[in-house]
């Protein structure tokens, strides 16, 4: 039997290039078997090979691996590409996360409209060259080596030439201003790992054709509608409720899956008689070319239909973009980032984001639905700010009209002296404490709480309640990403959600005691925070839309995370989810069980070893004071909490 690392994805490029790249450049050979058919990838599930019913999967060292995230860590530490020390790791992560966003643009370009195509192909060329390629240029020029972090050839190396060729591929001069990248580009490119890899005939993969869009849809009957200018990229799957018009245009009001039928809407409405939600990209109303969500010209002053604005599908009136019936909202001119569920983030005021989960990088829809692309950390795409702050990739998850900043996955360190702001005072960390800087709230800050306070670690927190201390913070150079949560730590000063808790993670032992302890916890942490954050959007919710968002919530719980872990937990025995001992996992899962409870209070009920894992982890010293009254644990978010985020991050 072969030893070689083998690889499960289709034919092309997707969240498998990434580790493709990452094996070859660690001169690892590898095998792939490609998915071509509905029935392979129900195989696949069937089998119990993928975890979160998602694809990339890669079979290596003995583990079927899922989360494209804990596949490249794994292999980034295995084959030495990650850093000597916690530090250097960080760094890492934080440029990983920065080319990770810049990627995300290439990755949805596929799945495009032909009419959207161009803009996107613009808006890809404006963010390398006026956002991400600008941080790396700055940082090889200021610390005058050959590689980003500790003069090392690590996966940001690798991830950032990657990002370069892809971004090549639409402009072929895009580094002409930057001379430092240019160099780069050319010292990585001779490396011998590299160098083979980008000769023909290997297995790097071409650039995505439409075979392989129409084999994505196919085996994962994903039907998309993306739209560049908002980043809206709805998949909808055969059986699921994602076709309705309201109100009825001509006495027809369902737009059927692909079941016998749906291929007709009539009588003809202003010569369109097409409106079918599968057949590959021919799912258009005719003619061809002006894409899923427009009805041209316009039928009764409606000229838009969003297909899956929490399940509303609806023809908006003209002019409202994708936002709620009558109430139109400011253009927005930067689409949104990462996966979110298909109930995610609606908008404040009246007014609604369109999130992004394209067959790429997420996979919104009810559970069970057939969706198989990993949910990772969502945000939204926010204004760039101007000015000459040091946020090096300026984004936030949405909470409202285009507004409001805060955290992404990644990491990012800065050595500046400490400082932090409350009203017009400038407070200087005096202790050894670590300091957590967020809004007075759960949000992305409350799982940093979580940990450390299951670590046993003492912390301190400066809330902002204004905008004013934002922007100084952003003004004197803090935060980096122009991002929250920020925390200072050990001397550094960390952004980035994910990066902060694997340093805390592994800083105080709860990262498992070897590097497949690691690789299944960052698996289940993966998994857990696709269901978090469903809940983190949630108050976001408008009111008519809480009660669907609370029953996605309730279904993805029930038939696709908590069976997970309750299988873990019973074919094991053990009283923790990895190696027998209590983990950065344990402590993610128990925070989503109560969170999840707060909505649907008998959730656990047809899961009995949850309900006994749940009884332990509360009686655990560290976690019984977090639950007690008085503890930094936050409440539920309130409207007050809601109205604090717009304020402070109000543009």
């Amino acid at each position: 039997m072969s030893t070689k690392p083998k690889l499960y994805y289709f034919d092309g490029r997707g969240k498998m290039e990434s580790i493709r790249w990452l094996l070859a450049a660690a001169g690892v050979e590898f095998e792939e078997e490609f998915l071509e058919t509905r029935d392979q990838y129900e195989k696949l599930l069937q089998g119990g090979s993928l975890l979160f019913q998602q694809v990339p999967m890669v079979e290596i060292d003995g583990m079927k691996m899922v989360q494209t995230r804990a596949i490249l860590n794994y292999i980034a530490a295995k084959y030495n590409l990650y850093g000597k020390d916690l530090k250097e790791r960080a760094l890492i992560d934080m440029y990983v996360g920065g080319t990770d966003d810049l990627m995300g643009f290439i990755l949805m370009f596929p799945f495009l409209s032909a009419e959207d195509k161009d803009k996107q192909h613009a808006l890809i060329v404006q963010k390398a060259t006026g956002r991400y390629f600008p941080v790396y240029e700055k940082v090889l020029k200021d610390h005058g080596q050959d590689f980003l972090v500790g003069n090392s050839f690590s996966w940001a190396d690798v991830h950032l030439l990657e990002a370069i060729l892809m971004v090549e591929e639409k402009k072929s001069d895009v580094l002409s201003g930057f001379p430092q990248l240019q160099a780069f580009k050319a010292r990585i490119s001779s490396i011998p790992a590299i160098k083979k890899f980008l000769e023909p005939g290997s297995q790097r993969k071409p650039v995505p054709d439409d075979k392989y869009v129409e084999t994505v849809r196919r085996v994962l009957r994903m039907y998309y509608d993306v739209k560049a200018n908002y980043g809206c990229a709805w998949l909808c799957s055969a059986g699921t409720a994602c076709g309705r018009l309201e109100p009825p245009v001509a006495g027809w009001n369902r737009l059927e899956p692909p079941v016998a039928g749906c291929v007709r809407r009539e009588p003809l409405v202003s010569g369109w008689n097409r409106l079918c939600l599968a057949v590959f990209g021919g799912n258009r109303l005719r003619p061809a070319g002006s894409g899923w969500n427009r009805l041209w010209p316009a039928v009764s002053g409606w000229n838009r239909l969003c297909l899956a604005v929490f399940g509303g599908n609806r023809l908006w009136p003209a002019g409202s973009g994708c936002g709620r019936q009558g109430q139109p909202r400011p253009p927005l001119t930067e689409p949104p980032l990462e996966p979110m569920p298909r109930t995610a983030v609606p908008g404040l005021k009246g007014w609604s984001l369109c999130g992004f989960p394209s067959g790429s990088r997420g996979s919104p829809g009810p559970a069970g639905a057939g969706h198989a692309f990993e949910v990772q950390e969502s945000r939204v795409r926010v204004p760039e700010r101007a000015g000459r702050g040091a946020l090096r990739f300026p984004q936030g998850p949405s909470v409202g009209s285009g507004w409001s900043e805060a955290v992404q996955p990644g990491a990012i360190l800065s050595h500046r002296a400490p400082k932090y702001l409350s009203g017009n005072q400038e407070l200087r960390i005096m202790s050894g404490k670590p300091r957590l800087t967020y809004l007075n709230g759960r949000g992305r800050m409350e799982p940093i709480r979580w940990l450390l306070a299951a670590a046993g670690v003492e912390f301190e927190e400066v809330y902002l309640e204004t905008k004013e201390q934002y922007e100084k913070l952003i003004k004197d150079g803090f935060l980096l990403f122009q991002q929250v949560p920020l925390v200072e730590i050990d001397g550094m000063k960390m952004v980035q959600t994910r990066a902060i808790m694997s340093y805390i993670a592994g800083k105080y032992n709860l990262y498992g005691k070897d590097l497949k302890e690691r690789a299944m916890i960052d698996m289940y942490v993966e998994g857990i925070s696709d269901l978090m954050q469903m809940i983190l959007m949630f108050p976001f919710s408008p009111p008519d839309a809480k009660e669907k968002n609370l029953e996605s919530i309730k279904e993805r719980a029930t038939n696709r995370y908590f069976p997970v872990f309750e299988k873990v937990l019973k074919q094991h025995g053990q009283d923790f989810l990895v190696g027998n001992k209590f983990s950065w996992a344990d402590v993610q899962l128990m925070e989503a069980i109560l969170a999840v409870e707060e909505k649907v209070p008998d959730v656990l009920s047809g899961f009995p070893q949850l309900q006994v894992f749940k009884t332990k982890m509360s009686n655990m010293p560290t976690i019984k004071k977090f639950l007690q009254p008085g503890s930094p644990r936050k409440p539920p978010p309130d409207a007050h909490y809601v109205e604090t985020v717009l304020k402070v991050f109000k543009k």
